[in-house]
């Protein structure tokens, strides 16, 4: 779960990642969004362009002959070069990721460009807006209520092939489903109950433990608050969740609208212009054990009893995840070594000797 911020959309980023991860992977995706309009083929973002010109895939391994001199190290020009290991993944796969016998993990995804329209046609995807939402929880078995509803659609696809309790038929290939909920429980959702939502995510988590699907929604905490300060039932929401992850931009932390206004008239401290808000990680998935979900050897603990703090940036090409750390004293421009021509530089300093040129008395 993500809990989404105030007054931007960092977390739409992460969900449009998780898309067009599934679309690129050949996974089987379902998107629901009861808040706005859905159009994957404008919103989800591209694979990432090479700019130089793909080897073959069986040129592995390629001569000094064939290749462009060395000009640095030109003891090395006789040694083969070998391709580095995500040209070789890229030149394995072509141009369509999907199509390919070996999926990668991970693609590289490029926020500057959008998704091709033939992959998302190819694709499984199937998308439950706000109009088809309210129109399935119309019916009278439901009365309304838009999360039995989903929760019932959920089932019904987990159990058309993505069931861990069901073998698989002969020949068929195991495949796995996606499914992508934006801003669950804002004020668009409609339920029996104010306890709605909470019933829906223990079944849901209930459903998703035997079978070969995740999920991944967002959620408006802000929605949940009482001036200032979380409402009691957030906590239970990240109890029902595998992993809970906060974003917090400076725009919109906890601020009045003039506020966010005045701060983005400013040029901006060092910090915020080099990174958007920080990154709270509240609960890491830990299943069928009982230890912590984070040890003495992880990147978030520096060691001494403290942590490392983590903040995103968004930049024009990749959403980005680094360990934040304090920017420079005074900032980049500051000079820190006086000019030659400074008067303070000029000024002759104390010692506990003789002033040269003058007899001691």
């Amino acid at each position: 779960m993500i809990e989404e911020d105030r007054q931007t959309g960092y977390s739409n980023t992460l969900l449009s990642y998780f898309s067009s991860q599934a679309i690129a992977a050949g996974h089987q995706l379902c998107v629901v969004n009861a808040d706005q309009d859905v159009d994957l083929k404008t919103q989800l973002p591209g694979w990432a362009a090479r700019s130089t010109a793909e080897p073959d895939a069986s040129a592995g391994v390629q001569t000094a002959a064939t290749s462009d001199p060395m000009k640095i190290a030109w003891r090395y020009q006789n040694l083969p070069r070998v391709d580095s290991d995500d040209d070789a993944r890229h030149s394995k796969h072509g141009s369509s990721p999907a199509e390919a016998s070996e999926v990668p993990f991970c693609e590289r995804f490029d926020l500057m460009l959008r998704i091709q329209p033939t992959a998302v046609d190819q694709a499984q995807v199937e998308v439950l807006d706000s109009g088809r939402l309210l129109c399935m929880a119309s019916d009278t078995k439901y009365g309304g209520d838009m999360y039995q509803c989903l929760l019932d659609h959920i089932a019904a696809l987990i159990d058309n092939g993505f069931s861990s309790l069901k073998p698989t038929a002969p020949g068929a290939v195991r495949n796995i489903l996606r499914i992508e909920i934006g801003s669950l429980g804002s004020g668009f959702w409609q339920g029996s109950d104010s306890l709605s939502i909470l019933k829906f995510l223990h079944r849901l988590r209930g459903l998703l433990r035997y079978s070969y699907a995740v999920c991944m929604l967002s959620f408006p905490v802000h929605l949940y608050e009482d001036t200032g300060v979380r409402l009691p039932v957030v906590r239970r929401i990240e109890h029902l969740c595998d992993a809970v992850v906060e974003l917090e931009s400076f725009e919109g932390t906890y601020a009045k609208p003039s506020d966010i206004v005045l701060r983005q008239a400013k040029s901006g401290t060092a910090t915020m212009q080099e990174y958007h808000g920080f990154v709270h990680i509240h609960k890491l998935p830990r299943l069928n054990s009982l230890t912590a979900s984070m040890g003495r050897l992880s990147l978030l603990h520096s060691g001494g009893g403290s942590a490392n703090n983590l903040a995103f940036r968004l930049r024009r090409k990749k959403f980005s995840i680094e360990t934040y750390h304090l920017p420079i004293e005074g900032g980049v421009s500051e000079r820190r070594v006086p000019a030659k021509d400074d008067p303070k530089a000029m000024r002759p300093g104390m010692g506990c000797g003789s002033t040269p040129g003058r007899t001691d008395p």
